[in-house]
C-alpha cells in the first residue's frame, strides 16, 4: 500500500487532461472517478473535441458541481490536438492523461505521485491496468527505477500497453523540451510521445499496481472498421520513432524491430480478416516479407518471450491461422472487458 506522502509531495498540483469526443455513455463515469481521488489537489481539464452527442451537456453538468473542472470546447481536430490544448492551459506540476471512455481507481493520483516520490523520476507509469471484469489487484507490488535506455526499450516492447494514459509526466519536462502530440498522426501518436519523453527523462519510475480501468469491449468490432490509412499511419509513426531515436542501442533496436514486426503481423491479420488482400496486394506482400525476414533474427533474442516468438513463427508460416486465433482473442476480450 502507498504510505503517507511527504509534505512536499502533497503540495503538488496535478493536471488531469481528458480529451472527449462523442462519449456520452462514458464521460460521467470517467469524470466522477477523477474527482473522487484520495489526492484532491488536482485540476481537471476536459477538452470536448466537437462532440455531436450529449457529451458537452454532461461535461457542463459535472463542471457546475466542482470548480476543479476546466472546460474547453473546440471544433473537431483529433485527440492529439485536444491533448495539446489541455497541456497549453494546464498549470499543474505534473500531467496525467485519461481517455474519456476509461476511468481510474480512487488512489490513481496518489499512487502515481508515490512513484515520483520513491524514484525521484520525471516520468512514471504502472505496467499493469484493469482490462477485465472483476479483475483482482496485483498481489506482489514493486517499484523500480529505470534509466532512459531501459525504459524506452520497455515501452517499445509488448510489456506495456501503448498509450499516454496510466502514466504521469513532469509538466516542465514536456513544455521546456517542446514535446507535443503529433497532429499529423492519428495512430501511434501516444507511443511517439511516451518514447520521446522516456529518452529525455532523468529516469523513469515503474510500478505494477492496477489503478487504471481500460475498456477493451470494442475489440470485437475491429474488423468491421477496417481503414488502410490507419495502417499506413501506424507504420509512419513507427518509422518516425526509429528515425528520431535519441538513444540508439542494441536493446532499443531489438524491441523496436519486435514492435514493428508485430505491427506488420497485425496488419496482415486485418487485411485477411477483411478479405482485401487483392486490393492491397503490394502492402500485404511488403508486410508479410518483413515479418518473415525479421522473425528469424528475433527468435534468437533472449529478451523476447516464447509466446511472442510463437506468434511471429505462426504468422510467418500461416497468416490465415493467425486470423482465426485473433478472432477468438477479440471475442474473449470483448466478453471480459471492463464495463462498469
Amino acid at each position: 500500500m502507498v504510505g503517507k506522502l511527504n509534505v512536499e509531495t502533497t503540495g503538488l498540483l496535478v493536471s488531469i487532461i481528458v480529451p472527449a469526443y462523442n462519449v456520452e455513455e462514458y464521460i460521467e463515469k470517467c469524470l466522477t472517478s477523477i474527482l473522487d481521488q484520495t489526492y484532491q489537489n488536482i485540476e481537471v481539464i476536459v477538452v470536448d473535441d466537437g462532440s455531436t452527442d450529449n457529451t458537452r451537456q454532461l461535461i457542463d453538468k459535472i463542471s457546475n458541481l466542482d470548480n476543479r473542472v476546466c472546460k474547453i470546447y473546440k471544433k473537431n481536430a483529433g485527440v492529439s490536438a485536444a491533448r495539446n490544448s489541455g497541456i497549453e492551459i494546464s498549470t499543474g506540476d505534473y500531467l496525467v492523461f485519461v481517455d474519456a471512455d476509461d476511468f481510474i481507481a480512487h488512489d490513481y493520483v496518489e499512487y502515481m505521485l508515490s512513484l515520483i516520490e520513491n524514484t525521484n523520476s520525471e516520468f512514471c507509469l504502472s505496467k499493469r491496468c484493469y482490462t477485465k471484469k472483476d479483475e483482482k489487484q496485483t498481489e506482489n507490488e514493486y517499484i523500480e527505477k529505470l534509466q532512459p535506455e531501459d525504459a524506452t526499450a520497455m515501452l517499445l516492447s509488448p510489456d506495456v500497453i501503448v498509450g499516454c494514459w496510466n502514466k504521469i509526466f513532469k509538466r516542465s519536462l514536456i513544455v521546456n523540451n517542446n514535446i507535443w502530440f503529433s497532429t499529423t498522426l492519428f495512430y501511434g501518436e501516444g507511443l511517439t510521445f511516451i518514447t520521446t519523453v522516456a529518452q529525455i527523462s532523468n529516469s523513469v519510475g515503474v510500478g505494477n499496481r492496477k489503478v487504471y480501468y481500460y475498456r477493451r469491449n470494442n475489440e470485437a468490432s475491429a474488423t468491421t472498421k477496417f481503414d488502410i490509412e490507419k495502417l499506413y499511419n501506424g507504420e509512419k509513426a513507427l518509422n518516425n520513432i526509429k528515425n528520431k531515436l535519441i538513444i540508439n542501442s542494441p536493446k532499443i533496436n531489438a524491441m523496436f524491430n519486435l514492435h514493428l514486426c508485430l505491427f506488420c503481423l497485425g496488419a496482415l491479420v486485418k487485411i485477411k480478416s477483411n478479405r482485401v488482400e487483392k486490393k492491397y496486394s503490394q502492402d500485404y506482400k511488403k508486410w508479410k516479407s518483413y515479418v518473415r525476414r525479421n522473425t528469424f533474427k528475433l527468435i534468437f533474442n533472449q529478451r523476447i518471450s516464447i509466446y511472442r516468438k510463437s506468434l511471429l513463427i505462426g504468422g510467418s508460416i500461416s497468416p490465415s491461422l493467425m486470423v482465426k486465433l485473433d478472432a477468438i482473442r477479440r471475442d474473449r476480450i470483448s466478453a471480459k472487458s471492463v464495463s462498469n
